[in-house]
């Protein structure tokens, strides 16, 4: 069983390193606009708002917020669908597609200096750990 030091020492190694912070960009396309722009890009056919709320697993509510912001930043276009105008259908702009393809380019860019600097095999291994401590625990939720 780990000692009270041995803890103490993880967390405050974990405290320095902030994983969070260093994750903080890849997360960010996985969630939210950068999810949208990414599935919109990759998408051959229309993509409705419902779809979006369907692939990401969120709520519609979320995604009505979530194009309001992206028509607001010139990123996408909304339209109603001509069969059916309950239906949102949503596109992207090509303001947005440069958006997607430059945050894409700069993750590739990140990912491989970190590749270059600190070798795949121990970043293969690193992302084996976390999904181990992923797996393992779940921090409990703070009630104030």
């Amino acid at each position: 069983m780990a000692t009270v030091a041995q803890i103490e020492m993880v967390l405050k190694r974990v405290e320095q390193a902030r994983p969070a912070h260093f994750f903080k960009c890849m997360d960010e396309v996985q969630v939210g606009i950068g999810a949208v722009l990414r599935l919109l890009y990759d998408s051959d056919e229309a993509v409705t708002a419902g779809k979006i709320s369907e692939e990401l697993e969120v709520s519609t509510a979320r995604v009505a917020v979530l194009i309001r912001k992206m028509v607001s930043k010139g990123l996408i276009t909304k339209e109603q669908d001509t069969r059916d105008a309950r239906v949102t259908i949503v596109r992207l702009t090509d303001f947005g597609r440069q958006a997607f393809e430059e945050t894409r380019d700069d993750i590739y860019r990140k990912t491989g200096m970190v590749i270059d600097t600190v070798g795949e095999d121990r970043l293969i291994e690193f992302i084996s750990v976390a999904e181990e401590i992923k797996d393992t625990i779940t921090l409990p939720e703070i009630h104030f």
